[in-house]
């Protein structure tokens, strides 16, 4: 009849489904091109109208973000559909889940951005370690579950929450780091704190107690090559230990544990799993 809606199809659910629902579940939101590198799903046409189907029928749902150029970036995150099936099929409690989903639909731009970036560093490092057969991801323990809280040398109470942690094995050694993003909005004599922090934390000797490694290393990457230098240089007044940096384009799976990174207190590029 006229006037009359047409309903949409129905969906029938592919194993990849699930598997794009748990990966936006775990990493809080993906964009197309994130997903693509995580499934190895080469072909745009397809995923996109996949990640469609699967946004109409409410399994996702998606954030718009504004671009300098173009159009607005497709964040997606789980929809009510997708709580549910992962909650009977992986037997989770659905609350969680859906206070992340209300978290995220709260959340400003600038969070977003924020979220995005540290997203590409952890694909980054997954893919980079999935590649080798004698690496191996232990475990990324997320920013929710990174509070630092100790009592520095001066008897102080000192809090921080690392945006990520990374742990992973090669060849049979350990690695470990914590990780912060930069996107510029950080002023020096915060960031002088943060690395402060670290530093009496490292003093402190209880990251074996708290996290299970008793040496870590402290990964900061950022946008642009000025400000690194900038960050080098301010962290370089306190300690020449425990920092390296590494500019957002060359932290990709091809070259994210290759000679990349600038060390506090060094000349030239480094890898991460060099003694």
């Amino acid at each position: 009849m006229i006037g009359e809606t047409k309903a949409k199809k129905p969906i029938v659910l592919q194993p990849r489904d699930e598997v794009i629902m748990m990966l936006v579940a775990e990493f809080r939101f993906l964009s197309r091109e994130q997903l693509q590198l995580l499934l190895d799903f080469p072909c745009v046409t397809r995923i996109n109208i996949r990640l469609k189907k699967l946004f109409e029928h409410r399994y996702l749902s998606r954030l718009l973000l504004p671009t300098i150029i173009g159009r607005p970036k497709a964040l997606y995150y789980l929809g009510h559909q997708g709580i549910i099936t992962l909650s009977e099929s992986l037997c989770l409690d659905p609350l969680p889940l859906g206070k992340e989903r209300k978290h995220l639909q709260e959340r400003k731009d600038l969070f977003l951005n924020h979220q995005l970036f540290l997203n590409e560093v952890r694909i980054a490092f997954t893919l980079a370690i999935k590649k080798q057969p004698h690496r191996t991801l232990e475990r990324w323990i997320k920013e929710r579950d990174c509070l630092i809280e100790f009592l520095n040398s001066r008897g102080r109470q000192v809090a921080m929450r690392p945006d990520g942690c990374l742990c992973l094995n090669c060849r049979g050694r350990r690695y470990s780091f914590f990780i912060e993003v930069d996107c510029s909005t950080m002023t020096n004599s915060r960031l002088k704190a943060k690395a402060q922090a670290y530093l009496d934390y490292a003093r402190a000797d209880r990251s074996g107690q708290d996290f299970g490694f008793n040496y870590f290393r402290v990964l900061i990457i950022t946008r642009t090559e000025a400000r690194l230098a900038n960050l080098k240089a301010t962290i370089e007044e306190l300690s020449d230990r425990i920092f390296y940096f590494a500019v957002r384009d060359d932290v990709c799976q091809e070259y994210v544990l290759d000679r990349i990174w600038q060390r506090a207190g060094r000349q030239g590029l480094f890898s991460l799993l060099e003694n």
